[in-house]
């Protein structure tokens, strides 16, 4: 097919229908890349006060079990449901990242995402397991575009619409390791 080429009736409404099925999911989506752009943008920044606050804090911060049983101290938020903490070993920090996610009401799962001496390190390596996630969700998200086009428009081709999403992932993921790598060399976008 020929993406240069004006759409159809039907792939228009085919892409309508997508775009009304899968509004949410790409929000979510989009508001994922942005997130992960917005700490790869402001890392240094990120590790500096994460390295600051568990310097000064003795005690003093929030607690935070994770489902291992290690206790840490809360250092600073990097989203809703990921922040940075840090615990004292002997004479040493470790830093790590915990995701906590609300189950049902009262129910949290606490989880360790990446964890090291080195808070930049740990930051690095976060922001590469998002991406990798970002990946993953997109695949996830284009194969049921897929199947609910197969499904509304059997033996048709509607490809272009798929493809059409798709891409819009794959532009949102883009810009965000565009945005890193620029960050890392000094340049502005």
């Amino acid at each position: 097919m020929n993406h240069n080429q004006k759409p159809t009736m039907q792939q228009e409404q085919a892409a309508v229908e997508v775009k009304t099925a899968f509004a949410e999911h790409l929000n979510q989506f989009n508001a994922s890349c942005d997130a992960v752009r917005d700490i790869e943008g402001n890392q240094s920044a990120i590790a500096n006060a994460a390295f600051k606050s568990a310097l000064l804090s003795r005690d003093q911060t929030k607690s935070i079990q994770t489902d291992d049983g290690t206790e840490w101290r809360h250092d600073l938020d990097l989203s809703k449901i990921s922040s940075v903490c840090h615990r004292r070993i002997a004479d040493q920090i470790e830093f790590a990242v915990v995701e906590s996610l609300s189950l049902k009401p009262g129910t949290e799962m606490r989880d360790v995402l990446n964890r090291g001496d080195n808070v930049r390190e740990v930051l690095k390596g976060f922001i590469r397991d998002q991406r990798q996630v970002l990946r993953l969700w997109k695949d996830d998200l284009n194969a049921q575009v897929k199947e609910l086009l197969a499904n509304k428009y059997p033996g048709q081709d509607v490809s272009r619409v798929a493809d059409s999403f798709e891409y819009k992932m794959t532009q949102a993921i883009s810009q965000t390791y565009i945005h890193a790598q620029s960050q890392s060399h000094g340049m502005k976008v």
